[in-house]
């Protein structure tokens, strides 16, 4: 499938998205096109631990007039109110005005993104130069919101493999008119999918989840936490994936001991780097990751939270959010995810002695002296080869996996992995599930 991302993400950013309404529904169902999910609905009210999932948001419309003139209206960025306000009508001084006035004093030229789902507030957004520009006297405020019972919606779709096992990759959308927060992880995940899906053999099953942040997530562990619990693998939640940073960054899982944890730390550098957990800061993976679950899933970023100056405002558009990083960023994580596939433990299919290399034209062969100069090298680079190749028929066993392997004995992980798949294509081992 050839996706257009611009395309999609041009569709998505407009959308007046929040935790639950019309817009996350119209949003999901503009991912569907890429990606089939399966809806799961949360109902108003329902106890989720410690939380409940709240009402739906409806925004009728919101501004702010002076001298009968709209200086600041809701229609022209979906940040200019407090997400989830309770309605104003009210006549207010400049003075008066300022304290439901929220801005960015050390960013003056961007609107903040401000929410309050579970404490019940109201008020505007703006830049900072805005507030300052304001003149006294009476302005006319409107916000005209209500809120209703209705349904948070999980959307979840699977691609099966040939083990029990599961890797979940997961995201969010719940931010409206933010770029590399917001979009940057769903248009991740649709690469992603469509890659996976057309892998020719698949290791384990793929979960994809999108959810509306820290609220979703809750829920789909209330309803899934058991069965993740005995099922996961590993996990990984996008976000933040289209920024200006050469490299990715992994933050951990708490146990920092997953097969996606490690395969990080093996192929950490230049292009990944890797941070270890801190459940202080982050998205979805703290509730995975909290003490009654303790799910191995990590987080991945290209420009982490409050490390851009458009974190959370106005500033995080398209001109920030590179699409060319969001295709480099599908093929980095595709990369890895084609690694973690071959994790399971491995098995000889003759586990008796140790197998005959020669007759597989697997084992070099002597050189004479008049060459043996010349393919020095050759010789060398075959003998780490032959060397990682017996290292691997060795400890195959049935126990181990490839990186179990790569940590006991040091060897070089590129190498390994690609010994690894010639080892599987001329069935010399096979993975025992």
């Amino acid at each position: 499938m050839n996706i257009n991302y611009s395309k999609i993400f041009d569709e998505l950013f407009p959308i007046n998205r929040t935790l639950l309404g019309k817009g996350y529904n119209k949003s999901l169902e503009i991912l569907n096109r890429y990606i089939h999910f399966k809806k799961i609905k949360y109902k108003s009210g329902s106890k989720i631990f410690d939380w409940q999932v709240p009402k739906e948001w409806i925004v009728k419309g919101a501004y702010i007039r002076f001298k009968k003139k709209k200086i600041l209206d809701y229609k022209n960025s979906n940040l200019h109110i407090i997400n989830y306000s309770y309605p104003i009508r009210k006549k207010l001084n400049l003075k008066n005005l300022k304290k439901i006035l929220y801005t960015i004093p050390n960013k003056p030229k961007y609107i903040p993104y401000i929410t309050s789902y579970y404490k019940k507030n109201s008020g505007f957004c703006s830049s900072h130069n805005f507030k300052n520009s304001l003149k006294k006297g009476v302005y006319d405020c409107v916000i005209d919101t209500k809120f209703k019972s209705g349904y948070l919606v999980n959307g979840i779709s699977e691609i099966e493999g040939n083990s029990k096992k599961t890797n979940l990759i997961s995201t969010y959308l719940c931010h409206p008119s933010l770029a590399n927060n917001e979009l940057s992880g769903p248009l991740v995940m649709i690469g992603l999918y469509n890659k996976i899906k057309n892998w020719k053999k698949k290791n384990f099953n793929y979960k994809f989840l999108v959810n509306p942040e820290t609220i979703g997530s809750l829920c789909f562990l209330k309803s899934h936490g058991k069965n993740l619990k005995k099922d996961l693998n590993s996990g990984l939640v996008l976000t933040c994936l289209g920024g200006k940073n050469n490299s990715l960054s992994y933050k951990l899982s708490k146990n920092e001991n997953s097969n996606l944890d490690r395969i990080f730390k093996l192929f950490k550098g230049k292009k990944i780097k890797v941070r270890n957990y801190d459940p202080s800061e982050g998205s979805d993976e703290r509730q995975y990751n909290s003490p009654g679950f303790d799910l191995p899933v990590g987080n991945i970023v290209r420009d982490g939270y409050y490390k851009y100056d458009g974190y959370h405002n106005s500033g995080d558009d398209k001109k920030y959010m590179n699409i060319k990083k969001i295709k480099d960023s599908i093929n980095t994580i595709e990369d890895i995810l084609k690694k973690l596939d071959l994790t399971l433990p491995i098995k000889r299919f003759m586990p008796f002695g140790e197998l005959m290399l020669g007759k597989r034209n697997l084992y070099p062969t002597m050189n004479s002296d008049k060459t043996r100069n010349k393919s020095k090298d050759n010789s060398s680079k075959n003998r780490e080869e032959l060397n990682i190749l017996l290292t691997i028929l060795g400890y195959a066993d049935g126990k181990k996996n490839i990186i179990d392997i790569i940590e006991l004995k040091k060897l070089n992980p590129i190498k390994t992995f690609e010994i690894l798949e010639r080892s599987l294509k001329m069935k010399l081992i096979y993975f025992s599930n």
